[in-house]
C-alpha cells in the first residue's frame, strides 16, 4: 500500500513539475534556514555544557549600586578568592583566574632570534590549580599538577604546535611570557571545541601573576576591582549558593566596610553567564528572535504548499472521483495525499540539508562574533529533525489532504467543483496575507537595523578618528619612561606622522577605562558615584581633537597633578557653568588633582551606553598605548617605518598596529552580523513568498484563461487585465501591512532600547517596507498576467 502511495505521488510530481519545483524549493529554503538557526541557538544554549559539574559551577561577580543606576561586572577584587577560602571552608572548590589579553609568547630558538607568537583573537589567563578541578580538560601531555609553582604554564595543542611544531616532547621546555618572563611548560591540553567561553590558549600559574608578572599584593584593597579578575566556585550540599547569599553581607562588612551599601558580590550560575548581556554574554532575546524568524520561514513555505495544493485540487477532482467510485475510502485517499506531502517534504529536507551545509560554510566565512553555526550531531539533534519534518508534513499536508479526500464523487466526476469546495479563496487570501505580513515585518527590521548601523558609523562621537592608529606597549607593571621617550622621538621623525601621544588604553571610545572613588574639594565624604578615569599625556587632546569648553590642557608631567573633566562630571559635581569648577580639587586616595579644564562630552564607550562622568590625568608609568596620527593615505610605508622604530626600542615586544576607525567598528560586530542575517533571511522569505505567489497566479491565469479571452474580445487592454490580477493582491498587501506594522514597531522599539543613542522610528520606514512589498508582488504577478493578456484570444476561446 505504501509503495503504491509513493508511486502515485511520484507520477503526480512528474506530471506537475512547476508545482513540485515551487513546493520543494520553498520548503527546502525554509527548512535549510531553520536548520541554520537551530544550529546557532543550540550552539549558544550548549556552550560549556561538557563540564561534568556544569550545574554546580558558579561565578562570583561584583555589583555596584548608586542612587542613579546599578552596574554589574564579572571582575572581583584580587584577594577575593583567598578571603572566601579562609572564611567559608565548606565551599568545595574556589579558583581565581586573571585574563591575559592577546598574550605575547616568545620561544627561544638556538642561534636565532626568539620566535614570537601573538594573535589578537587568542587570550591567555593566570589560574589557580583548583581551576582544573572545577572545569574539565583533556590532557595530551603532562597536566596541571605542577601549576602550583611560579613560572609554569599549560597550553593548548594548537599553541604547542605553533611554538614547537609538535605536541610531544614539549614538557619541560621553556617559553617567555610577554617575551621577558621565563616559564616552563608542564602540560598540553586538547584543543577546545568552539562552544566554550574559556578558550584560553595558554594558562600560567597564579604565582606567576603574583610574584613575577606585575607584583600585585595579596592584601590589595577590596575597593580595587579589575574586570579581568574572575573567581569561580563549586558549591555542594555542605555550602550552597543560598548559604552564600545569607553570608554575603557579613563578608562585605568584614572586607569592604566603607562600601557596604554600594557593593555586593552575587554568585551567578555559570550556566547563565553566556546568555547574560550585562556580563558580556549573548542576548536571549536575540536568539529567540532568530527562532521566531525560523518558525516564520517554515510557516511561509508551508503556506505556499497549502495554497498551491488546494488550488491544484480542482485539477485532480476527476481522479478523486474515479478512485472513490472504484472503492477508495476517505481514509485511503487522505493517506495517499499525505504520502505525496511526505515525499515532497523528504525531498525538500534532503535539499535543505545541502543548503544548510553550504550556509554553514558561508557563515564561517562572512560572519563573526557570537554568530556561530557549528552543528554537533547527537540524539537530541536527530529528534529535533524528526520533529521538524513531522511538523512540516502536518502543517503543509493535513488541510489539503482533508479537502481532497472529502470530495463527493458525483460532483467531482461531473467537473462541477467550485473554489469554495477546494479550500476557497478566503482561506488562500488569509494565507497570502500571513505571508506578506511576515515579509513586511522582516523588511521593516532590515531597514531599522541598517539605519541604526549607519547612524552609529556616521554619528559625531566628539573626537577625531580618521588616519589614527594605536600601538600597544609592552605589558609591564610600570612602563620604562626612557624607552617611551625614545620611541616617541623615532616615531615622530617618520615623515608621514603628524602627531604622537601616549595614553592608558588608546582611543577615547576604547571603553577601557577604570572607575574610581573621588572626594571633591572639602566635602567630607566621597561622591556617591564612581567616575571613570583615564591616563593621557599632554598631546592626547590635540591628537584626537577633543574640545575644551573652558580652561586649558594638561601640562606635561609623568605623574598625576592636574585633571580634565567632562561636562557630565561637571554637572554631577553640582555646577552649571564650566568656569566655576576650574581650580577646584579632586582627591583620589592620597593624590590631589587640580581641575584645569572642562572637555565637551564625547562618547567614551559605544553608543549603547550613555556618556558617564569622567576625568583624565597624566600617569606615564600607566601608559599602555601609543596613538599616532598619519598625514596621508600612504599608510603602508609609514607602518613599515613605525615597525622598524618600535622594534629598535622594544626588541622583545610585538608591533601590532590597529586603526581607530576599525576598533570602533569592532564594537558593533554583533549588530553588523545581525544586520547581515536579517538581510539574508528577509531575502529568503521574499523568495519563498514570490515563488508561492507565482504559483498561485499561474493557477489563477489557467483557471481564468477563457475570461481573459472574452475580456480581450470586448476591448480590454493589457493594463486592465494586469490590474484584474493585481488588484486583489494589492488589497491583501494593505491588510498585511495593517497587521504587521504594529508588531514590527514594537519589536524594533524593543531592540533600539539597547542603544542610548539611536534613530527614531518614523512613518517613512514603514511606508518604504510597504512599497517594497508592493513592488516585489507586482513584479511577480505581472509576468504571468502580461503573458495571459498578450495571448491571442482565439486560442483561449477555441474550445467554446
Amino acid at each position: 500500500m505504501l509503495q503504491n502511495y509513493f508511486k502515485i505521488a511520484w507520477r503526480n510530481l512528474r506530471k506537475n513539475q512547476a508545482y513540485a519545483f515551487i513546493n520543494i524549493s520553498g520548503l527546502a529554503l525554509g527548512m535549510g534556514c531553520a536548520l541554520l538557526i537551530f544550529a546557532l541557538v543550540r550552539f549558544h544554549y550548549q556552550t560549556d555544557h561538557h563540564h561534568r559539574n556544569y550545574d554546580r559551577i558558579y561565578q562570583f561577580t561584583s555589583r555596584f549600586t548608586s542612587p542613579t543606576n546599578e552596574f554589574n561586572i564579572q571582575g572581583i577584587p584580587y584577594p577575593f578568592g583567598q578571603a572566601v577560602r579562609n572564611d567559608y571552608p565548606g565551599i568545595e572548590r574556589i579558583a581565581m583566574l586573571d585574563e591575559w589579553y592577546s598574550p605575547l609568547i616568545a620561544v627561544p630558538v638556538a642561534n636565532q632570534a626568539d620566535k614570537k607568537i601573538k594573535e589578537k583573537s587568542h587570550n591567555g589567563a593566570f589560574v589557580e590549580p583548583a581551576y582544573f578541578s572545577i572545569f574539565d580538560y583533556t590532557w595530551i601531555a603532562g597536566g596541571p599538577d605542577d601549576l602550583s609553582q611560579p613560572g609554569t604554564v599549560v597550553m593548548s595543542a594548537e599553541l604547542a604546535r605553533k611554538c614547537f611544531g609538535t605536541t610531544t616532547n614539549v614538557i619541560g621546555r621553556t617559553v617567555r611570557l610577554e617575551a621577558r618572563i621565563p616559564a616552563r611548560v608542564v602540560g598540553v591540553f586538547a584543543d577546545y571545541r568552539e562552544d566554550t567561553d574559556l578558550d584560553y590558549s595558554i594558562m600560567a600559574s597564579w604565582g606567576s601573576l603574583k610574584e613575577q608578572f606585575n607584583g600585585r599584593p595579596e592584601d590589595e584593597p577590596f575597593d580595587n576591582t579589575n574586570g579581568s579578575t574572575h573567581c569561580f566556585a563549586l558549591f555542594n550540599d555542605r555550602f550552597t549558593v543560598a548559604d552564600w547569599n545569607q553570608q554575603m553581607l557579613p563578608f562585605v562588612k568584614k572586607y569592604n566596610p566603607r562600601k557596604i551599601k554600594e557593593t555586593s558580590y552575587p554568585a551567578i550560575p555559570f550556566s547563565s553567564m553566556h546568555l547574560s548581556p550585562e556580563y558580556g554574554g549573548v542576548s536571549r532575546g536575540l536568539l529567540l528572535s532568530l527562532v521566531l524568524i525560523g518558525i516564520l520561514l517554515i510557516g511561509t513555505a508551508s503556506i505556499n504548499f497549502v495554497n498551491l495544493a488546494t488550488a491544484q485540487a480542482l485539477n485532480r477532482a476527476r481522479e478523486v472521483g474515479v478512485r472513490k467510485v472504484l472503492g477508495s475510502t476517505k481514509t485511503q485517499l487522505f493517506w495517499q495525499f499525505m504520502g505525496e506531502t511526505t515525499l515532497i517534504v523528504l525531498s525538500a529536507l534532503a535539499l535543505g540539508i545541502v543548503l544548510f551545509q553550504y550556509g554553514q560554510t558561508l557563515a564561517h566565512s562572512y560572519l563573526s562574533g557570537p554568530f556561530r553555526f557549528t552543528f554537533y550531531f547527537s540524539p537530541s539533534v536527530l529528534a529535533w529533525l524528526a520533529l521538524m519534518v513531522a511538523a512540516v508534513i502536518l502543517l503543509a499536508g493535513l488541510y489539503p489532504a482533508l479537502i481532497v479526500a472529502g470530495f463527493r464523487p458525483v460532483v467531482a466526476l461531473a467537473g462541477r467543483l467550485t473554489t469554495q469546495q477546494t479550500g476557497g479563496f478566503s482561506l488562500r487570501r488569509g494565507l497570502v496575507v500571513a505571508q506578506f505580513a511576515i515579509s513586511q515585518m522582516l523588511i521593516i527590521g532590515l531597514i531599522v537595523v541598517t539605519n541604526q548601523l549607519s547612524y552609529v558609523q556616521t554619528k559625531d562621537l566628539g573626537f577625531r578618528k580618521d588616519a589614527i592608529l594605536t600601538v600597544s606597549l609592552p605589558n609591564l607593571p610600570a612602563q620604562d619612561i626612557s624607552k617611551m621617550s625614545a620611541f616617541r622621538n623615532l616615531a615622530s621623525s617618520v615623515p608621514n606622522v603628524s602627531s604622537f601621544s601616549y595614553s592608558m588604553s588608546g582611543p577615547p571610545q576604547s571603553g577601557s577605562t577604570s572607575q574610581t572613588n573621588v572626594r571633591f574639594e572639602t566635602r567630607p565624604n566621597e561622591e556617591p558615584y564612581t567616575p571613570q578615569q583615564a591616563w593621557i599625556d599632554a598631546d592626547y587632546v590635540g591628537l584626537y581633537g577633543l574640545k575644551l569648553i573652558t580652561g586649558r590642557n594638561l601640562q606635561r608631567s609623568d605623574t598625576a597633578r592636574e585633571a580634565l573633566i567632562n561636562e557630565t562630571f561637571m554637572r554631577q559635581l553640582g555646577f552649571s557653568r564650566p568656569e566655576e569648577v576650574l581650580g577646584k580639587i579632586l582627591h583620589k586616595q592620597s593624590v590631589s588633582l587640580e581641575i584645569v579644564g572642562v572637555l565637551k562630552d564625547y562618547n567614551q564607550s559605544d553608543l549603547r551606553q550613555r556618556i558617564k562622568p569622567m576625568f583624565l590625568t597624566t600617569m606615564a608609568s600607566g601608559y599602555y598605548s601609543a596613538n599616532i596620527q598619519l598625514r596621508s593615505a600612504d599608510f603602508g610605508r609609514a607602518l613599515k617605518q613605525l615597525e622598524k622604530a618600535y622594534n629598535q626600542v622594544y626588541a622583545d615586544s610585538f608591533f601590532d598596529p590597529q586603526f581607530v576607525d576599525d576598533q570602533i567598528q569592532e564594537a558593533y560586530q554583533q549588530e553588523q552580523t545581525m544586520g547581515k542575517l536579517i538581510n539574508f533571511f528577509t531575502g529568503i522569505a521574499l523568495v519563498i513568498g514570490c515563488m508561492g505567489l507565482y504559483g498561485l497566479v499561474l493557477f489563477m491565469v489557467n483557471q481564468r484563461t477563457k475570461e481573459v479571452g472574452v475580456r480581450k474580445v470586448l476591448g480590454a487592454s493589457v493594463r486592465s487585465i494586469l490590474w484584474l490580477f493585481s488588484k486583489e493582491f494589492i488589497q491583501l498587501i494593505a491588510i498585511a501591512f495593517v497587521l504587521s506594522a504594529p508588531v514590527a514597531w514594537w519589536a524594533m522599539e524593543s531592540w533600539l532600547k539597547n542603544f542610548e543613542y539611536k534613530i527614531s522610528l518614523n512613518p517613512a520606514i514603514f511606508l518604504l517596507a510597504l512599497l517594497a512589498t508592493v513592488v516585489v508582488a507586482l513584479l511577480t504577478v505581472s509576468f504571468q498576467s502580461v503573458k495571459a493578456a498578450l495571448t491571442n484570444p482565439v486560442k483561449s476561446l477555441r474550445s467554446e
